[in-house]
This record gives C-alpha cells, sequence and structure tokens, in this order.
C-alpha cells in the first residue's frame, strides 16, 4: 500500500499526496525525455556474470553502429571523389574536342561510358 502524505500550504490549503507515485512519474517522465540524472535502481539481483555478458553485448553493439556509420562516411566521400573525377573527365573530353584530338575524346567517353557500345 502507498504511502498517503499530508501536506499543508496554508492554513486552509491542506491535501494528502501520494509521494511515492508522484516520484515514480517523475522519473517515467524524466525517462521519456531521456535525461541521464534518473537515479539507478538498486540492485536487487546480483548476476555478474549476466550482467557483465550485457554490458560486452552493448559494447559490441555500439562497436558494430560506429563502424556502419564511418562506412557510410567513407562510401559518401568516396562517391564525391568519384564525381569530382568524372566532372573533371568530362571537361577533359570536351576540351580533346574542341582541340580537335577525337580519339582522346572518344577514349575518355569509354572510360565514363563503360556500358555503351562503340
Amino acid at each position: 500500500m502507498s504511502q498517503m502524505t499530508k501536506i499543508c500550504f496554508n492554513v486552509n490549503g491542506c491535501r494528502y499526496y501520494n509521494i511515492d507515485a508522484y516520484y515514480r512519474r517523475k522519473m517515467e517522465r524524466e525517462m521519456k525525455k531521456g535525461s541521464k540524472k534518473v537515479l539507478a535502481t538498486e540492485r536487487t539481483v546480483f548476476n555478474d556474470e549476466e550482467q557483465r555478458r550485457l554490458e560486452l553485448q552493448r559494447e559490441r553493439e555500439r562497436y558494430k553502429e560506429v563502424q556502419v556509420e564511418e562506412l557510410k562516411r567513407s562510401m559518401q566521400s568516396g562517391m564525391a571523389q568519384a564525381m569530382k573525377e568524372q566532372a573533371q573527365l568530362r571537361e577533359e573530353m570536351a576540351y580533346q574536342y574542341k582541340v580537335g584530338n577525337s580519339e582522346a575524346a572518344a577514349a575518355i567517353q569509354r572510360r565514363l561510358d563503360p556500358d555503351v557500345a562503340m
């Protein structure tokens, strides 16, 4: 049974409050917000091996997430580099056409579009 506490704000304003329910709701709200100030619950089960296994599993998951993010960043930078290189090749191809060197321009065109049959 929860404990009811009498709190008086002034002479006429005495009310009874359920303090346990108040703190429980407060902790739930803070947990929903993701607040780091939530007090850790007291351990009642002392299963160190299971806790260590779970801790290692969380660490492996965090490491995998970091690796995936790093791979995404490297792929994006690699794609950006490839796009810059393609733009440079297009400029070189246009220059070779203007100069009249159609063989070099055709070679660059084949390099840019390898699927197109000549």
